[in-house]
């Protein structure tokens, strides 16, 4: 029975091979859509879940409540916090300090030396590798107690000594110190954001990075980081309990500003905040999309299959009369969608293994889609079967074993459904109400993307040059910037902490004159006095200040004036200010108009910008142009005064574009699968336009034979269909509007969400949907009548 009846099932598909044809490649798109869909959402959910310690692992994060009202979330702790935990809490089972830091690596091997600038460098102490988890390959973590001490991960120790043994080597540290390497551990999985290569004990980085101020519990560095492990997870509302009093001790009066809480590492990928890779809600959204793509598919698959039903109407009519049964009927189309979506499966399986490389490069992670050797989606792929043939299956087999065997016969059986709002057509609606959500979502971030990194930020981020500065000595700095100034290409040079618009600067509160301390935090900057030309900044008062190695002049911006509630800028100028990150007193002697100093989440901050040599980090060359000697010439006057270290560039406006990289991949993403679900949809509409019209091939004939047009019958079959797109774009308006409203919200500056979005997203729809329909409807109308009604 049952070989008959697949033999029946793959007579009857080979039968109907088009509409075959349009729902495997419908199931198998979906399915694909939603297979890739899962690894990106299991990749984020799966990030350092794998620690054995992970539910009871915490990194201290601080908010810093300012006297304004204002709370700055801060990742980042004091050098001192870790000890004194583990110190004052008997809960804290291990205290770990990350200190993230780029250093140039030099390695002598085999009569030849070799120098690296190394980015994924950090310095911590052994606690680290009891509270994460690595494999050992050679070594142990006792080493990271004693100073100049390394630990390396494989593809490091292959990277600096080959194939050859690794343990007990020396490398050099920024040409300051030596290290040896004591340890080997396998290299970190893709599913983890601790992606370092180089441990470094933590008491070296004192001699490295001698100027840090390691006592200072206000030192607050981003790139500094505390995490800890607790005796049990339900210690933790305890532990958040004693804070305030923790807080009271160490910062004395100034424990208002400090509260200290823990963040659970699950929760450390996903606060952005704090400096998440993606927001959680990407990944519902995601997950929604995915449930969405397999949707459309199913209602593709749904229309067409209850579309064809009254065509096979004479075939039930005739089974039932020779006795089969309703429900054998019924688990007979059953059969037939279950080999559909299995074959259609086994084609998205393909298609996501061919996709999931392309998406993985887009976002930088290491998504594969292998089904025999990955448990957790063989369980989901089985899964997603098992829906599609329910969700697909059910509704078409039930119509289709329901029909009466007399009329069916008789061929009295007609299609009922020809309503407007017929089940059908409902399903059409739907599937491109959520295309055009898609549309209307991924071309609002998209503008939004564009509008992030062409934004007048006030300044001229144009053919600047970034290098860094491996020492601040003055006498290098000034050889170095008399020898870059002489090249021809070069218009200004600057030396400075960090760029604007690139990263928020420190900051701290100040004093106007003889005021008390102001209850906002100002930014400081430090940079020399070639900053405002090398950048573009404006005055608006005053003037540059003069050369100095140390705070002496300083410039302020138009929000600290109106901060500090002056009338004007000049009433700022040569006036006294104590900035109190730097704790020194400098006099104003001009106003620059206002410029970002981060990104564009945040809003314009008060802002003062000094001279502090000790703290340059980097330099700024502004080109009049540039040709294919320049970058050589830069790196040889570079290279000339540091000699041991690796010469490297960036280019000012490619790093404003990178720090914008989030909304450039959230476009990719939405571009791609609003594209994705259009493609559906039109497949099932392409179907359903055939059977429309092979259903009124006669009235066709007939029209045409009485005068009517190619264009008017083209124009007469597109409208039905077109009307279902308009009440689609009609219905999903208000839901997009909505969903783009809510995104924008993080953003201090954003475009508008205006009219014209929803025309492009409306247009976009009804012009695939008409393209799709009028080719099937000017075929027909271009068929000989005398044809169709011989053939009727």
């Amino acid at each position: 029975m049952i070989g008959s009846y697949l033999k029946f099932t793959l007579r009857s598909l080979l039968k109907n091979r088009v509409y075959t044809g349009i729902n495997l490649a419908g199931l198998a798109v979906g399915m694909a859509g939603a297979i890739v869909i899962f690894q990106l959402v299991k990749h984020h959910l799966s990030t350092d879940r794998y620690h054995q310690n992970a539910a009871r692992t915490y990194r201290v994060v601080v908010d810093l409540h300012l006297d304004d009202g204002s709370v700055e979330q801060e990742r980042g702790s004091a050098f001192v916090l870790h000890e004194t935990l583990k110190k004052d809490f008997s809960s804290v089972g291990n205290a770990a300090y990350v200190a993230r830091k780029e250093v140039t690596i030099r390695v002598d091997s085999g009569g030849a030396s070799r120098k690296f600038l190394e980015k994924d460098l950090v310095f911590t102490n052994a606690d680290y590798f009891k509270i994460f988890d690595y494999q050992w390959i050679s070594g142990n973590a006792s080493a990271m107690s004693a100073p100049n001490q390394a630990i390396v991960t494989e593809r490091y120790a292959r990277k600096y000594f080959g194939n050859g043994q690794a343990l007990g080597k020396v490398i050099r540290a920024d040409n300051r110190e030596n290290l040896v390497i004591a340890g080997i551990v396998a290299d970190y999985p893709a599913q983890t954001d601790f992606r370092y290569d180089i441990f470094v004990s933590l008491p070296t980085i004192r001699k490295i990075v001698p100027e840090y101020g390691y006592e200072d519990w206000g030192w607050i560095d981003s790139n500094r980081e505390t995490y800890i492990t607790l005796r049990s997870p339900d210690d933790k509302a305890a532990f958040e309990a004693q804070m305030p009093a923790f807080a009271q001790k160490y910062y004395g009066p100034d424990d208002r500003v400090f509260h200290y809480r823990l963040q659970d590492l699950s929760d450390v990928h996903f606060n952005v905040a704090y400096g998440g890779k993606i927001k959680y809600n990407t990944i519902i959204v995601l997950a929604t999309v995915g449930i969405l793509l397999v949707l459309i598919a199913c209602f593709n698959f749904i229309n067409l299959s209850t579309a064809q039903a009254f065509k096979r109407s004479k075939e039930v009519g005739v089974r039932k009369v020779l006795g089969v049964s309703q429900a054998q009927v019924f688990w007979l189309f059953i059969q037939e969608t279950a080999l559909l979506t299995v074959v259609a499966g086994a084609a998205s399986i393909g298609i996501a293994w061919l996709f999931a490389p392309v998406l993985s490069r887009w976002l930088g992670l290491g998504l594969r889609v292998n089904v025999l050797t990955d448990p957790l989606l063989m369980v989901f792929f089985a899964a997603l079967l098992l829906f599609v043939i329910v969700l697909a299956g059910i509704y078409p087999a039930f119509v289709i074993s329901n029909f009466n065997p007399v009329k069916a016969i008789k061929g009295l059986l007609k299609d009922h459904n020809r309503s407007f709002f017929s089940v059908r057509k409902g399903l059409v609606v739907t599937q491109f109400s959520i295309s055009f959500v898609l549309i209307a979502v991924s071309t609002l971030i998209f503008l939004q993307s564009e509008f992030l990194k062409n934004k007048d930020l006030g300044v001229d981020k144009n053919l600047v040059l970034h290098l860094n500065l491996p020492e601040a000595e003055t006498s290098k700095l000034s050889a170095l910037r008399n020898e870059l100034a002489a090249l021809p290409e070069v218009a200004e040079l600057s030396f400075f902490r960090s760029a604007p618009s690139v990263q928020t600067s420190g900051g701290g509160t100040i004093k106007f004159e003889n005021r008390d301390w102001e209850k906002f935090v100002a930014r400081s900057r430090a940079a020399d006095a070639h900053f405002v030309k090398t950048y573009g900044l404006k005055l608006v008062a005053g003037r540059a200040p003069a050369h100095s190695d140390t705070l002496n002049e300083l410039l302020i911006n138009r929000k600290l004036v109106k901060a500090l509630g002056l009338k004007s800028p000049e009433d700022a100028l040569n006036r006294r200010l104590h900035v109190g990150d730097a704790g020194k007193t400098g006099t104003i002697v001009g106003v620059l108009s206002d410029f970002n100093n981060g990104d564009l989440y945040t809003g314009i901050e008060p802002t003062i910008v000094y001279a502090d040599q000790k703290r340059y980090r980097r330099a700024g060359v502004k080109l009049r142009l540039i040709s294919a000697p320049t970058i050589p010439r830069i790196a040889a006057v570079w290279q000339k005064h540091f000699p041991e270290n690796v010469f490297e560039y960036t280019f000012y406006d490619e790093e404003i574009a990178a720090f914008y990289q989030r909304e450039e991949l959230a476009t990719r993403l939405t571009t791609t699968f609003a594209l994705l679900s259009v493609c559906l949809s039109c497949l099932g509409l392409f179907g359903l336009a055939i059977f429309a019209i092979e259903q009124r091939t006669k009235e066709i004939g007939i029209r045409k034979v009485l005068g009517a047009s190619v264009a008017g019958i083209t124009a007469m079959l597109s409208m039905d269909f077109l009307k279902l797109v308009i009440v689609a774009i009609v219905v999903a308006s208000p839901v997009a509007w909505y969903f783009m409203e809510r995104w924008l919200q993080d953003f201090a500056y954003r475009v508008p969400v205006h009219w014209g979005i929803f025309v492009w997203a409306g247009a976009l729809a009804a012009g695939i949907a008409l393209a799709t329909v009028s080719f099937q409807s000017i075929r027909a109308a271009l068929t000989d009548p005398v044809k169709s009604l011989k053939n009727e």
